[in-house]
């Protein structure tokens, strides 16, 4: 037990060692925070996206408005990721509502990539599955189950109650299961 609050204290302070470098616009803290967390900003919203420009334009936007705002941010023991993921969620959101404004012959089929990916994991439509899902049942499965993110960080990024991120986890569950033809 003692080992474990002393690792929590460890991992707190190097997180606040790393803001207060990102802070003082250190380059070779943002390189670390970018090779940290692009891979994974990316496959986020390229789930939820379903298109790599897409994903990669809001994988980039998602630093760019964290060098913008890394003023306001402040350190409360949530990792860093999570504020990214956060950013992150906001411009995959973005992103869905100008594609929405657009002309389906403009945007294209994203299905084909998108369909690789997801016949690539468990040989399962998942993106077709996650696609047919509302949006807030979409984001917690992944930042729950592709993210591997505890039910804290989740319901930091998404602004919602530990208890709500559960609920919505137990119904994105359900409707999933009824999805691809689960018992």
């Amino acid at each position: 037990m003692v080992s474990e609050r002393s690792a929590t204290a460890r991992a707190g302070q190097s997180e606040q060692e790393l803001v207060d470098r990102l802070l003082a616009l250190d380059g070779s803290a943002w390189r670390e925070l970018f090779e940290a967390n692009y891979g994974r900003v990316y496959g986020y919203a390229y789930l939820r996206l379903g298109n790599a420009a897409d994903a990669e334009d809001v994988a980039a936007s998602v630093f760019s408005e964290a060098i913008k705002s890394i003023r306001s941010f402040r350190y409360r023991g949530i990792p860093v990721a999570g504020w990214l993921f956060r950013i992150a969620h906001h411009e995959t959101v973005d992103a869905l509502k100008r594609r929405q404004r657009l002309p389906a012959s403009i945007v294209g089929d994203p299905g084909g990539e998108h369909t690789d990916l997801a016949k690539a994991i468990d040989r399962m439509d998942l993106g077709d599955a996650l696609g047919g899902l509302k949006q807030e049942h979409r984001d917690v499965l992944m930042l729950r189950f592709i993210e591997d993110r505890s039910v804290r960080d989740t319901a930091e990024i998404l602004r919602k109650t530990e208890g709500a991120v559960k609920v919505l986890q137990l119904r994105a569950l359900r409707a999933m299961r009824a999805r691809i033809g689960g018992r």
